[in-house]
């Protein structure tokens, strides 16, 4: 009986010990477990950051001459590559532009924050385009006033001042063209003006009865500044006129259109409307916007006036 219980005894106890032990040695492999999962992890992790591939090479050869010739071709892509990435942030220097755009769509309020000063430059972009443009409409009108057929050298320099193009560009052409343009329609206006307000005047002397040639008289009569004003209305509402006024240019500009209307009253007369330019070429044109480029032209007269 004793030892009949002696063994029944050891065996309940070994019985016991087994289940004492192998729950403990179940909570030990599963704690190595996890240990080598999360070491497995954090090397994925750290692969992943680094973005590095390292290429283990099983059989290790002697290499020829073209060899090591294309793999001085591969450094020089790499070294390319490498100074490529010095021009990404350090943040972001090895990640690749699909996590970048993730981090974006983690981070909405940097996303939306790069997209409204993406408009913003854009905007900028724009105004700054539309002002010089804008300048560059007042500034013709200016020149106008003082010559009607500038030079060449004139037209290059205002475009060039304002634009900020080098002149043999094709932006630089294309504003050039513009400004002929521009010029030519402004004459043929001004020409044509001109024969109405001849043939206005003499439809005036015609209901007065007289007769015979247009004297300096009836000519500074009838043509003032508010003739003036009228006549060249488009151009000078690109003009300061009040410091028109005080400089004398206004003054210069009614004697201007008084000659314009002398040479035309037989018809019209382009070359001696072309000569008057030397009536005006020397008068200071304030700008409304008060940038007076027109008034820092060099040669704004062409010597040969055709």
């Amino acid at each position: 009986m004793t030892k009949r219980n002696n063994k029944e005894i050891e065996i309940e106890t070994g019985s016991k010990k087994n289940q004492r032990t192998l729950p403990r040695k179940r909570r030990e492999i599963n704690i190595e477990e996890t240990n080598q999962l999360l070491l497995d992890m954090n090397t994925r992790q750290k692969h992943n950051e680094s973005e590095k591939e390292v290429i283990v090479e099983e059989d290790v050869r002697d290499k020829s001459e073209e060899e090591e010739e294309e793999e001085e071709e591969e450094d020089d892509d790499d070294n390319d590559k490498l100074g490529a990435a010095k021009t990404i942030p350090d943040p972001f220097q090895f990640c690749t532009k699909l996590d970048i755009c993730n981090w974006l769509v983690k981070n909405p309020e940097i996303l939306r924050l790069a997209n409204e000063m993406n408009e913003s430059s854009y905007v900028v972009s724009s105004k700054n385009t539309e002002d010089k443009i804008r300048l560059w409409d007042e500034s013709v009108k200016c020149l106008f006033l003082r010559v009607r057929n500038p030079s060449s050298e004139a037209l290059d320099d205002l475009v060039v001042k304002i634009f900020r193009f080098k002149i043999y560009t094709s932006e630089a052409r294309g504003y050039l063209d513009k400004t002929r343009k521009s010029l030519t329609d402004f004459r043929n206006k001004f020409n044509q003006n001109i024969l109405n307000l001849v043939r206005e005047y003499k439809e005036i002397r015609k209901s007065r009865g007289t007769t015979g040639n247009l004297s300096q008289k009836e000519i500074k009569d009838y043509v003032d500044e508010n003739v003036v004003q009228k006549l060249l209305n488009r151009q000078l509402a690109a003009v300061n006129i009040l410091e028109l006024t005080n400089n004398g240019g206004m003054d210069t500009l009614v004697e201007f259109v008084k000659e314009a209307v002398r040479v035309s009253w037989d018809g019209k007369n382009l070359p001696g409307i072309k000569e008057l330019d030397t009536m005006t070429k020397n008068i200071i044109i304030p700008s409304r916007s008060g940038s007076d480029i027109v008034n820092t032209l060099k040669q704004v007269r062409s010597y040969k006036i055709i």
